[in-house]
């Protein structure tokens, strides 16, 4: 059991709260009771958003308040259709669901967010279809269909890894269906959840694979000698780039052999092309904790008053996946450019397409599927949070597409994996003495990095599209 009770770092999200039971602290529970007796208050009064008015563009329509309506509004929310998003993603979008609410700035009852947690901690993840959220006004299809799961029972989940419906898992949980008072419907879906998730979850998945990718690399250089000026001190104490320094660190000069004056960039340029993902995952693993510690919500309860605002917003989560996507491009250039190299005999030093006895074509082949997964790569990597279509009539004109951005950034990661996992079949395919079968090569590879980046519990996500 783990306690939420004060800021949760990006680390700490994946290796001490997404695979444990959670608990909020009984400071953070009082202030999330007091939250909802001043929305009550204030609401009473008129004039909050959603307790008494509709929602959205028809935000000037009366609705009376009742329970009924409360259902209503998580029924008409839930449009998500296409396949359904992983299962690891959906359970870490109720996690950062249940981080904000317990910050105690949102219109809800402390029952509904134990309700929640009490679903964390019985494993139970509702099966929720990965298209239909444009990340602003808040996550609402992904999030109504969650919610209708959890409170009502409506709908299926994964049980203990199993599919059942709602209502089972539910009641095998030792949990009964109950209803949300006026406002927390809006207040469980208004919120930024699923793009915050998603960006998180990709980000993690991204930082193990750029680890991953250096490891290869280091091998690939011992293939190909390299020149040690390229990764020495002067490098680092001339450049002011924090990322250059780590991957140079990383890589521990690994030139025993140099038979060049100057290397082809794909292996003279590591530190800093890779430096520049290394820097970008640590500016956007900060920019997320920030904004997985925040209010997601509209309203907003603060120092006793209510406020209508825009944090739903998932902006930051956009602009964050579609700057991975982009920082993440060259570094698999490079990849696919030093596997060709790799396989050049005035880089080998051995042979061209490393040939070996009764070769034909060697490893040539291994580049084509490289220099594919590259070229595809590149029509992912284009912003998707410039994308906005307004929603809402005029109301919502302006949204972030950010579970767009995150789609494609999962599709990156996929195969930029894949794309290293080539890169570590060449140096496989040199080190064998008879002619091996590349196909062999390439399934061992994936499945050595797989299992050396710990990304067992994340190949849901990386084998989605692929």
């Amino acid at each position: 059991m783990v306690l939420i009770c004060k800021d949760i770092g990006f680390d700490e999200f994946f290796q001490e709260f997404l695979f444990n039971k959670v608990e909020i602290c009984d400071e953070l529970k009082n202030k999330i009771i007091e939250s909802r007796k001043i929305y009550e208050r204030e609401a009473k009064k008129g004039n909050v958003y959603g307790y008494s008015t509709s929602l959205g563009a028809l935000i000037n329509k009366q609705n009376v308040h009742n329970r009924e309506r409360e259902k209503i509004i998580l029924r008409e929310h839930d449009t998500s259709i296409g396949k359904n998003a992983p299962s690891l993603l959906i359970k870490a979008t109720m996690l950062v669901r249940l981080i904000q609410l317990s910050k105690g700035n949102s219109p809800v009852r402390i029952e509904v967010i134990e309700r929640l947690r009490d679903a964390i901690n019985n494993n139970i993840i509702p099966i929720v279809p990965i298209l239909g959220s444009v990340g602003a006004s808040g996550d609402l299809a992904p999030l109504s269909r969650i919610f209708r799961c959890l409170i009502y029972g409506e709908g299926f989940a994964y049980y203990n890894n199993e599919k059942v419906s709602c209502n089972d898992a539910l009641h095998n949980s030792g949990l009964e269906i109950f209803e949300l008072e006026p406002g927390e419907a809006l207040a469980l879906i208004n919120s930024n959840a699923f793009s915050t998730a998603m960006s998180l979850i990709n980000t993690y998945v991204i930082e193990k694979i750029f680890n991953l990718s250096l490891d290869v690399a280091k091998e690939s250089l011992y293939l190909s000698g390299c020149n040690n000026q390229h990764y020495s001190e002067a490098i680092y104490e001339t450049k002011k780039q924090p990322g250059v320094k780590k991957v140079i660190e990383k890589l521990n000069n690994p030139c025993l052999d140099t038979p060049r004056l100057q290397d082809p960039y794909s292996i003279r340029c590591i530190p800093q092309i890779y430096g520049a993902l290394f820097d970008t995952i640590r500016f956007s693993k900060e920019v997320l904790k920030n904004e997985m510690n925040s209010s997601s919500d509209n309203p907003i309860i603060y120092s006793g008053n209510v406020y209508h605002a825009c944090q739903f917003h998932a902006i930051y989560s956009g602009i964050i996946s579609d700057f991975l996507k982009t920082a993440a491009i060259p570094v698999m250039n490079s990849v696919e450019r030093r596997i060709s190299q790799l396989l050049d005999g005035k880089i080998n030093r051995k042979s061209d397409f490393l040939l070996k006895e009764k070769s034909v074509v060697g490893a040539m082949i291994m580049q084509y599927t490289a220099a594919s997964i590259s070229a595809y790569s590149r029509g992912s990597s284009i912003s998707m949070s410039s994308h906005s279509i307004p929603t809402s009539g005029t109301q919502e004109d302006v949204v972030s597409m950010a579970p767009n951005s995150s789609l494609e950034l999962m599709k990156i990661n996929g195969l930029f994996l894949r794309l290293v996992s080539i890169e570590k079949a060449i140096n496989m395919f040199n080190e064998e003495k008879d002619l091996p079968d590349p196909k062999d090569l390439l399934e061992k590879s994936y499945e050595y990095l797989i299992n050396k980046g710990d990304l067992n519990k994340y190949s849901e996500l990386l084998n989605y599209f692929f």
